[in-house]
């Protein structure tokens, strides 16, 4: 019977754990004086991804958001689009096996850590 227990046990805190488990989770930080965020995609299989903010989702000046993919696989290098209010939308790339756990966007470009 306690082996059992603890088997079962031993199962919840591994599926809890695998479930909090992505790395590709980041937390994207609007630095850009004065525009606001309104989207945000990535490219893959030849195509830009549905807006990956919530419908009317916006990231103002000095905000930021948490994002995740809730996966570990697929490609390192995947560009990423952000737009903006008022602006239009710029493309990037980052590394994401690097496990960037911020993405800064700036006034020019964007700096990760």
């Amino acid at each position: 019977m306690k082996k059992t227990i603890l088997l079962a046990v031993a199962a919840v805190a591994t599926v809890a754990s695998l479930a909090h488990a992505s790395n590709y989770a980041f937390r994207l930080h609007n630095r850009a004086d004065g525009y606001t965020i309104n989207g945000f995609y990535t490219y893959q299989d030849g195509q830009w991804s549905d807006n990956w903010l919530k419908e009317g989702q916006r990231v103002r000046p000095g905000e930021d958001i948490d994002m995740d993919w809730y996966s570990n696989e697929g490609d390192c290098v995947v560009p990423f689009r952000v737009s903006w209010d008022n602006y239009g939308a710029d493309d990037f790339k980052v590394d994401w096996c690097k496990h960037p756990s911020n993405i800064y966007m700036q006034n020019k470009g964007f700096s990760w850590d």
